[in-house]
């Protein structure tokens, strides 16, 4: 028994792994790829701008990134060294020299000037010589004729002149100042006036320079200055010059600055950008073929998939747009969930969690122009946490109910990571900008939910997809084609019920898929309700139509139902898995009883056995093959007087050998094991059913023909 491994295709499988299938295949990844590139390729570098100093600018430029203003950085600093001034060092053991000078002055004045054997003219000429010759006659003239009895107070008044000056330091510049101030200090002095003049020019005499220039000390203070100077950013947004505008030197600078400007084009970067996604999706190629092969094979689902991620990608690149308006932190609004939900519900949770990876590592590339860095993971981070917290709340839900749930469960997770992103860098950002980034997180798990539901319905018609929610839709009765194969068809609505529970618990017991099974089995008859009389379930109180006619016109309209079948399910756009349970349930077996009942009335010729079969397929896939099995079982053991356990294993047992001694199973990759799983799983659920009819065995249904 060979064919397509997989539980629930989306169409008839028609793969072939031939040169034409790969071409294709690399076609659709290469398009994608493409498209993915041109999406990302303003975010790896800013457009290039060709301007000069003096043009009057075509249009108002914004700075695309956050950079530190390395020149206008550089002049705050010096503006903040300069601010410091030289810095000067004290030399106190001069100020100690000083006062000591002026005491022995006054002990040489007070030895000279009460020296009774000098004449007045020897006086002046031996203080001369001891205090300074640089001081005028007249303080000499002055000093030799004042009362002994002054000379303490006059030395007191001018230490403590002197003294707090020298204390205070006096540099080369201030030297002046600082001796003109005795005047001015001496101005309350009880002295009299020849004394205060004396006390005035020895204190002048003594103020010196006691600071001098320390040039280690003002290296210090100007560079501690310099690093007080925060650096100078220029923002993400921020205006460069407007539109109209001369622009200038410093304009050309700050372009440059931010990459807007340069004196030739640089290439790398699109050929890097060109790696990084040829890497990326030749991984998904890898890994998609490794350990997805049968959706790697067929295009129709690759197809969505790419779609789906680039839709994710076009909505990222809408947020991103919102960096603009100030919000550095919008991206963590990025949808990545989006993705991640649509991808589990229409193909398979694994695909999503890859998805989610990928779109991760671009969400960090698309919101890192506020970081200054080429990936910024904190994005990626929190979409990828966004992402798996999706994916893995959907992964075998049935209900559409349950896609808000898993939103919420996704902004949940966002929050959390952002939270721990914000502790481990607690500088990054304020309290406002957490509160911030939170609310985006929250509203990116919401918004993905809502995006899900909304294009959900669209890509199941458009890529004829049979997701586990729209399965349960179609089970509803209230469904148009149920109701009217219930009103014009009570009989075979009744047999279609019971084969879809038959039909769950066999596909489940070998791990197929029996939504799919059940529902498929809903339809599968759909098309007698075109000639419903010709049916036994549907004769109810009723001659049987086909003793009136001829065989071949009896099996021309058996055969013909389940085309009847697949075209109303079309019309009304029933997805193709179920249109196709529909067209291969009977496959090409044999009408046995139309066969023979034409071999008995023929009375000459050769009869073709062929002419009796219905024109198939063969079950593609396992739950045709499964929907098959159980149509006809349901018929048979309705048929048997005494449905006893045995005797409905051995029926089961018998159907299931005929047709694998007919070939139906060699289209579809069922097993002998599985055959096994099969009878045993129908047997069990047939055995509650007809329990009843197993107590009571007068209870006897009539035999017809059941096709």
């Amino acid at each position: 028994m060979k064919g397509k491994k997989g539980n629930s295709p989306s169409k008839l499988p028609k793969l072939k792994l031939g040169n034409r299938d790969f071409l294709r295949r690399i076609i659709l990844y290469a398009a994608f790829a493409v498209a993915f590139y041109f999406l990302l390729l303003n975010h790896v570098f800013p457009k290039q701008l060709l301007v000069q100093v003096g043009e009057i600018s075509k249009e108002t430029i914004l700075s695309p990134i956050t950079k530190v203003d390395e020149e206008a950085t550089k002049r705050a600093k010096e503006k903040a060294a300069n601010a410091i001034g030289p810095q000067y060092k004290k030399d106190e053991s001069l100020t100690s020299q000083q006062l000591e000078r002026i005491d022995r002055i006054f002990v040489d004045i007070n030895r000279i000037v009460v020296d009774k054997t000098l004449r007045e003219e020897e006086k002046i000429t031996t203080l001369k010589e001891l205090i300074s010759p640089e001081l005028s006659q007249e303080f000499y003239w002055n000093l030799v004729r004042i009362p002994v009895e002054e000379l303490d107070t006059m030395r007191d008044t001018t230490k403590n002149i002197v003294s707090p000056i020298l204390s205070d330091g006096v540099t080369e510049s201030e030297l002046t100042e600082q001796k003109d101030s005795v005047d001015r200090l001496l101005v309350t002095s009880t002295l009299s006036s020849n004394s205060r003049f004396v006390v005035r020019e020895i204190a002048r005499l003594n103020i010196v320079v006691n600071e001098v220039y320390d040039p280690a000390k003002t290296a210090t203070l100007e560079e501690a200055a310099r690093e007080s100077v925060e650096p100078i950013p220029i923002k993400k947004g921020e205006l460069i010059v407007s539109q109209g505008q001369e622009i200038t030197q410093d304009h050309i600078r700050k372009m440059t600055e931010v990459g807007l400007l340069r004196e030739k084009q640089n290439q790398t970067p699109y050929l890097g950008l060109l790696i990084v996604v040829a890497t990326l999706f030749g991984i998904t190629y890898a890994f998609l073929h490794r350990f997805e092969r049968k959706l790697h094979q067929d295009h129709h689902k690759m197809l969505m998939l790419f779609s789906i991620n680039l839709l994710t990608l076009l909505g990222m690149k809408v947020v991103a747009l919102g960096e603009n308006l100030e919000w550095s932190n919008i991206g963590y609004l990025a949808p990545v969930a989006l993705s991640a939900m649509l991808i589990t519900l229409l193909l398979d949770v694994k695909v999503a969690l890859g998805s989610v990876v990928l779109l991760s590592i671009f969400s960090s590339l698309l919101f890192s122009g506020g970081s200054g860095i080429l990936f910024d993971f904190r994005y990626g981070f929190v979409s990828l946490v966004s992402g798996l917290t999706g994916a893995y709340a959907l992964a075998g839900v049935r209900k559409r109910s349950a896609i808000l749930g898993a939103g919420l469960l996704a902004s949940v997770g966002s929050c959390i990571a952002i939270l721990g992103i914000y502790l481990l860098l607690p500088t990054e950002g304020n309290l406002v900008s957490l509160l911030e980034s939170l609310g985006f997180g929250f509203a990116s798990g919401i918004a993905s939910a809502v995006l899900t539901m909304g294009f959900l319905p669209y890509l199941e018609t458009a890529f004829s997809i049979l997701s586990p929610m729209r399965l349960v839709e179609l089970s509803n009765p209230n469904h148009p084609l149920l109701k009217k194969l219930l009103y014009e068809t009570p009989g075979t609505y009744h047999h279609s019920i019971i084969v879809g529970n038959l039909a769950e618990s066999a596909a489940e017991s070998i791990g197929a898929d029996g939504l799919l099974a059940r529902v498929g089995a809903y339809y599968h008859d759909l098309g007698k309700t075109k000639r419903p009389q010709f049916f036994i379930e549907n004769q109810i109180n009723r001659d049987n139509p086909h003793d009136k006619i001829s065989p071949h016109l009896s099996k021309t309209i058996i055969v013909s139902h389940p085309k009847d079948g697949v075209e109303m399910l079309k019309e009304h756009r029933i997805p193709e898995p179920l249109q196709d349970i529909a067209a291969q349930h009977h496959g090409t077996t044999l009408l046995k009883y139309f066969y023979f009942k034409a071999k008995e009335q023929m009375e000459s010729g050769q009869l073709v056995e062929e002419d009796f079969r219905y024109p198939g397929p063969k079950a593609q896939f396992k739950e045709a093959a499964i929907v098959g099995i159980c149509d006809c079982v349901e018929a048979a053991v309705r048929s048997l007087q005494r449905p006893t356990p045995s005797r409905i294993e051995t029926m089961v047992r018998k159907i299931i050998q005929d047709r694998l001694e007919d070939g139906q199973f060699d289209e579809c990759d069922l097993t002998f094991k599985e055959l096994d799983l099969i009878t045993e799983a129908i047997c069990a659920t047939l055995q509650g059913i007809f329990h009843s009819r197993i107590e009571y065995p007068e209870d006897v249904t009539g035999k017809g023909v059941r096709t």
